[in-house]
């Protein structure tokens, strides 16, 4: 190991550190543990198999990944529709049939993609 890992490993915890540190360990393992358990319900197993927390592993995970991408959508999408609102606003004033269209359908897309990621 160099030198720099050997001391990021040697640092001591503060004690409040090494109770946040429990803690967050002690919520991953119930769901994980809950997770598990509810795959092997619903594959009507008699007990949890490690197949069955390695699948709930992996549906955590991914869970991770897709609320990421989900508060993506909705920040795009809130984005494509505040233009909207204002791009429209300004247009129908000018009376440019065009601009409007093009704006009425960003709001459309604007909010299709918020519904999509608000949607579970």
């Amino acid at each position: 190991m160099s030198n720099n890992q050997t001391e990021a490993i040697n640092k001591e915890l503060h004690p409040q550190a090494g109770s946040s540190i429990k803690r967050y360990t002690q919520d991953f393992a119930t769901s994980l543990m809950l997770q598990a358990k509810i795959i092997a319900y619903r594959s009507k197993a008699d007990v949890v198999l490690s197949s069955h927390v390695d699948e709930a592993l992996d549906k955590i995970y991914k869970e991770r990944k897709q609320s990421s991408a989900r508060e993506l959508l909705i920040v795009l999408g809130g984005a494509f529709f505040g233009a909207f609102i204002q791009g429209f606003i300004s247009e129908l004033s000018s009376g440019n049939t065009i601009l409007i269209a093009v704006y009425v359908i960003l709001g459309f897309i604007g909010m299709f993609m918020v519904f999509l990621g608000l949607r579970k």
